[in-house]
């Protein structure tokens, strides 16, 4: 493996050095099957583990696994979308590179992971959230670098698991909502509470940036008027829905035909289905659009169609238990239908839909907090695990759209910490 980073690493060129690795690959698999087939599992297992929390938490604690290897090589193989095992992640590499600013000690590795992070643009999240402690580590003189100063690894990575003493849940009230459109919130804000732990875990969107929400929209601006209802047939363009639409088309990748949607109103997409669609492609009079692409258009509208009766129905189905397996099918449906264009003043009045998309983030909050009070461990990829990562991504879908008020994205954010609180209390069991 020496030999082969060796001699990958002649090449300047990123094409270069993937020709020659796909040549090597292609050689190892047809002339020793049985090593390509156990370097490939262990690539496999690696990367599954460097997405579960639980397994990257007993890394870091146990100093025979070299924390700071499996620590720069799980940042490498996380995945975007699995918010918990990043915060795992910027965690402990919080306390890693403040260990190593106090005691002066595996500063090469510190600067290794460092230089990963500053390189790599997945990893942006973790350059603006931890900026001034890699410019610290950043500034270390050589001398410092190389001072031998006697600390055990394993009572760093020990000491920085420990939880706050005092618990600002202690006065909250999580009852489970037993009737139709309960307020619970109200209740259990207590800011107090929560400033009075000065080392309690703060989970803050803000390190995680919204720019891959947002797609500019190819639109006319010249079209655009400052009074759209005064139009006899506006468009999504006239109604400033054209952005909205262009990230839904996107999200669903028909974005090519973002020209057949510009030249109708929010209210005619909504009505969109089987029967009308060649309607309205006569209407247009430009181009056409595929059979296949026709029916994913349709089944889309619909879905948008029926949000506002679906969303009517998870009210009343949170109000009742639900199963692990129902409750992941309905983080689905959640992170889903919020890619789809919310309505702005120019098509209704009134916030109606934002507030009960926050309702339901509430309801949703409940189930999960009830489920993880149940558990003694948390897997990152059994049923819970993989809610709490969907419940996460809704949250950055909500706060990156700006069809919602400030009081609406703060709600949000304040259950988004109140879920990372209640999954970093769960004891670690690795028997």
């Amino acid at each position: 493996m020496k030999q082969l980073a060796t001699a990958l690493m002649q090449y300047r060129s990123f094409k270069e050095r993937q020709l020659c690795l796909s040549e090597s690959l292609d050689h190892l698999s047809f002339d020793y099957p049985d090593i390509y087939k156990v370097l490939y599992r262990e690539m496999k297992k690696r990367e599954l583990e460097s997405n579960d929390p639980n397994k990257i938490a007993r890394w870091l604690s146990n100093p025979a696994q070299k924390p700071y290897v499996k620590l720069h090589e799980s940042l490498m193989m996380v995945k975007n979308n699995n918010i918990i095992a990043k915060e795992e992640l910027m965690y402990n590499l919080r306390g890693m590179l403040n260990q190593t600013i106090k005691n002066g000690t595996n500063i090469e590795a510190a600067l290794k992971i460092c230089h990963l992070i500053g390189k790599s643009s997945n990893l942006k999240m973790f350059n603006e959230n931890l900026k001034q402690l890699i410019g610290q580590v950043n500034q270390l003189t050589n001398t410092q670098r190389h001072a031998p100063k006697k600390t055990m690894t394993e009572n760093i990575w020990r000491n920085n698991f420990r939880l706050p003493q005092i618990d600002p849940f202690q006065r909250f009230n999580f009852k489970f909502a037993q009737q139709q459109h309960t307020p619970v919130w109200q209740n259990m804000l207590q800011p107090t509470n929560l400033e009075s732990a000065r080392s309690q875990l703060r989970f803050s969107m803000d390190c995680y940036g919204y720019d891959h929400l947002e797609v500019i929209a190819n639109a006319n601006s010249d079209t655009t008027v400052r009074n759209p209802q005064t139009l006899i047939n506006p468009t999504i363009v006239d109604q400033e829905m054209d952005g909205a639409v262009a990230k839904w088309l996107h999200y669903l990748k028909l974005h090519k035909y973002q020209w057949f949607f510009n030249s109708l109103s929010y209210l005619e997409i909504l009505f969109i289905d089987e029967d009308s669609i060649d309607g309205f492609i006569v209407k247009v009079n430009r181009n056409s659009i595929t059979k296949g692409a026709q029916k994913k258009i349709c089944l889309s509208t619909k879905a948008l169609r029926d949000r506002p009766q679906k969303f009517d129905d998870l009210l009343l189905k949170l109000d009742l238990e639900v199963t692990p397996n129902e409750l992941c099918e309905l983080m689905s449906y959640m992170r889903d239908i919020l890619h789809y264009p919310i309505p702005n003043k120019n098509c209704v009045v009134g916030d109606q839909l934002q507030q009960v998309i926050v309702l339901l983030m509430e309801k949703l909050l409940n189930q999960l907090l009830e489920k993880l009070s149940l558990v003694h461990s948390l897997v990152a990829q059994s049923l819970l695990g993989m809610s709490i990562n969907k419940y996460l991504e809704c949250t950055l879908l909500i706060i990156g759209n700006q069809m919602f008020m400030k009081h609406q994205i703060d709600k949000t954010l304040m259950f988004a910490d109140t879920l990372k609180y209640k999954v970093h209390r769960i004891p670690r069991n690795f028997n």
